[in-house]
């Protein structure tokens, strides 16, 4: 389990860089010179990011809310600074002493972003929070993006074979963590509708849940 668990967390490696590296292909061809310097300096970054935290077996909530910093900025200039993001860690959290295995959160932050807000082209919004309720930490990310139905619908209508592999990779590491560790997480995403037309998208909601921590 904790070998399958390791080959899971290197395979977000190639998932990532493959995302990248189409996207630098459009912006090498789009943008000018100093958009793409700017584009692959934060790429190397990230990179360099990801690449040490598949070595670890665990790490600290501080390093990964650090990463994520740096991974929502890259995105950001992937989308030419049209993202509202925040993120939101309640102070009480002792983010230093909390362990767990690394780019967890990162998953549900790039499906967000890439099949939530990216087709929306504007107005684009990202709410990352973590906070406590009794022993346990919680994890929300909240996108106002077009919601899961309607980015099926352009997959299906674009691109055939594409397959989103950051979600189930993110909930077989989880099984595999639960199975190994005391400490049980639990995941799960819902869709959000407007208040006004229920059955308008108004993106998604994910949390992560990690018991016992505390």
């Amino acid at each position: 389990a904790e070998m399958e668990a390791r080959s899971l967390r290197e395979q977000m490696n190639p998932h990532f860089i493959f995302n990248a590296i189409n996207t630098l292909q459009s912006i090498i061809l789009l943008k000018d010179e100093r958009y793409i310097n700017n584009y692959i300096a934060l790429l190397s970054k990230v990179l360099r990011y990801t690449l040490d935290l598949n070595f670890k077996e665990q790490i600290s909530l501080k390093d990964e809310i650090e990463y994520l910093e740096s991974y929502v900025a890259f995105q950001k200039i992937k989308l030419e600074e049209q993202l509202d993001y925040k993120i939101m860690v309640d102070s009480k959290i002792p983010t230093e002493d909390i362990h767990l295995p690394p780019m967890l959160i990162q998953p549900i932050i790039e499906n967000a972003i890439m099949h939530g807000l990216t087709p929306k082209k504007k107005n684009r919004k990202l709410r990352i929070i973590i906070n406590t309720r009794k022993e346990d930490i919680r994890v929300v990310v909240l996108d106002n993006g077009i919601g899961r139905a309607a980015s099926q619908k352009i997959n299906r209508k674009f691109n055939k074979t594409h397959k989103s592999y950051a979600t189930q990779i993110l909930r077989h590491r989880i099984d595999i963590h639960n199975y190994l560790k005391r400490q049980a997480m639990a995941f799960k995403i819902t869709d959000l509708f407007d208040e006004k037309n229920k059955k308008k998208a108004a993106g998604t909601r994910a949390e992560l849940k990690i018991k016992n921590v505390l």
